[in-house]
């Protein structure tokens, strides 16, 4: 049989080009969907259904499909937040500049009180809207305010429970001191879910 082959060169050719190169090249193909995706799983299984001649050709197919649908999905999550909707903090003291009769803010007393361990309230906003959510002030400097985010966010994305977020006292629209009560009749307790472990 082996004389039958014109070189061992033509052989090997034939070996990689058939054998070993299109499921190394496919391995890191599916690399281009996200970890969770069945795509991964179900492409490495299709390979070994292929007719072994249509292997090379079917791969590079499978390229064309995770380049376009793979990559530019791993593409938008990564910019969601971060290019494309983003989000940001709202000014609670322009807020209240704007509607001083129906939107109340901590004073600025109030705010000076502020010390770690406290929850404050602020308004995450993006461009199709937003929400308010509780924050647990961590560390507090002469530029910003450090903390957690206490809820999970349902219309802000690339944000979740327990996130860190950092802040300056404009943006804050309600205090929760050490006894339970709330700055601007805000009800901490209604709104803000329990401190999770």
């Amino acid at each position: 049989m082996l004389e039958a082959i014109a070189s061992w060169q033509a052989f090997f050719v034939a070996l990689l080009l058939f054998g070993f190169a299109p499921g190394a090249l496919l391995r890191l193909i599916v690399l281009a969907f996200d970890r969770d995706d069945p795509r991964r799983y179900e492409l490495l299984a299709e390979l070994h259904v292929v007719p072994r001649i249509e292997r090379p050709f079917w791969v590079l197919e499978q390229l064309e499909v995770a380049l376009f649908e793979g990559i530019r999905d791993r593409i938008v999550w990564a910019a969601t937040g971060r290019i494309i909707h983003r989000w940001r903090l709202g000014s609670g003291v322009e807020r209240n500049r704007a509607h001083p009769d129906t939107f109340e803010i901590p004073s600025e007393t109030q705010k000076r009180l502020l010390v770690p361990g406290m929850t404050v309230k602020l308004m995450f906003e993006t461009k199709h809207g937003g929400e308010r959510m509780w924050v647990d002030i961590v560390d507090i400097n002469r530029r910003r305010i450090i903390g957690t985010l206490r809820n999970t966010p349902v219309f802000v994305p690339r944000l979740d429970y327990g996130d860190k977020v950092k802040f300056k006292r404009h943006h804050i629209v309600g205090i929760v001191f050490e006894d339970g009560v709330c700055s601007n009749r805000c009800q901490p307790l209604a709104t803000a879910p329990p401190r999770q472990p």
